[in-house]
């Protein structure tokens, strides 16, 4: 399941400076489709688009009535100002706090397609876990992009293409601004840190059993920017399963949990408490802090904000003035 825990350490590090150093929309490098996407003002409709996986969907018309299939997309639609268009949400679309208002269409996995064929959009934005729907919406002539992004600049440029694809292009510029600025301001206060400066970190994606995140996810990625050094970077799979004997051993500095909401919710004591667990440095230097389940989860346009509240978690004394 692991690897040498050093390789790629510089790879990713180069990937990341790359990313940040030109401090604005100019630090990211979005793929070749998406930079050759000039398009013209409303009247190019139709025209066809390239989403995440390589699909090529042609939308016939300004989008008006759209539906989301996850939360991190409803996200972006309101970002960059679609909130009037949307006619419906998957159940857990709670962000902002008018997406909680919308129709529902079933759960992030299993949307109702009837319900949304009811609905009659002119564009469904779901994910690549939406894949096994697209036949069902091809049959009722409906399009549909799909996102997958796996990092920051992933993210981005999904951004950049829903705005593209409803012609809110100037709204969605505005938002990949906020979050390279953002990201330019985390990177400055944090400076150019050496490897050994970078605490390391574990985040517990799920507790029984025990799994964290390798290093092609997007959640890895936020800890490299936040200034961490991710224990399980030399996963061989995204979500691996880990031994409480690995953790002991690798010993982080910082545990990270998302906190969900409810009465079943994890909680710092419950960490701090397991058995063998209090020789870890992190629970010795009182160093077991939650983030907001949704905020490090979703690939939109919070994702920013995510690296900045972990980079605050992993370096306080970087953000105390």
């Amino acid at each position: 399941m692991f690897r040498n825990p050093l390789r790629g350490i510089a790879a990713t590090a180069a990937a990341l400076m790359l990313l940040l150093a030109a401090g604005g929309c100019s630090a990211v490098k979005h793929p070749p489709q998406a930079q050759e996407r000039q398009l013209p003002a409303e009247a190019r409709y139709p025209f066809t688009v390239t989403d995440d996986l390589n699909r090529k969907v042609t939308v016939t018309a300004k989008p008006e009535r759209i539906v989301s299939l996850a939360p991190s997309n409803t996200e972006i639609m309101f970002a960059v100002g679609l909130g009037s268009r949307i006619v419906a949400v998957d159940n857990y679309s709670d962000y902002p706090a008018e997406a909680a208002k919308l129709t529902k269409i079933g759960g992030f996995s299993t949307p109702s397609v009837e319900k949304i064929a009811a609905l009659k959009p002119d564009l469904v934005v779901g994910t690549d876990m939406h894949q096994k729907l697209l036949d069902q919406f091809d049959r009722l002539k409906i399009p549909v992009v799909l996102f997958s992004a796996r990092s920051v600049e992933g993210v981005m440029a999904d951004i950049r293409l829903l705005g593209e694809v409803t012609s809110a292009q100037d709204q969605a510029g505005q938002v990949v601004e906020g979050i390279a600025r953002t990201l330019t301001e985390v990177q400055t206060k944090l400076g150019n840190l050496p490897d050994e400066a970078r605490p390391l970190t574990y985040y517990e994606l799920y507790s029984d059993p025990l799994m964290s995140v390798g290093p092609k996810t997007l959640i890895h990625q936020i800890i490299t920017l936040a200034g961490g050094k991710n224990i399980v970077q030399d996963a061989d799979t995204d979500y691996p399963k880990i031994s409480a004997e690995v953790i002991l051993k690798r010993n982080p500095q910082v545990i990270i949990f998302p906190l969900f909401h409810g009465t079943n919710a994890l909680t710092a004591e419950q960490i701090r408490a397991r058995p063998g667990w209090g020789g870890v440095k992190a629970i010795k230097e009182g160093r077991v802090l939650s983030v907001d389940a949704n905020l490090i989860s979703r690939p939109g346009p919070r994702v920013a904000q995510a690296v900045e509240e972990l980079a605050r978690i992993i370096h306080p004394e970087k953000f105390l003035r």
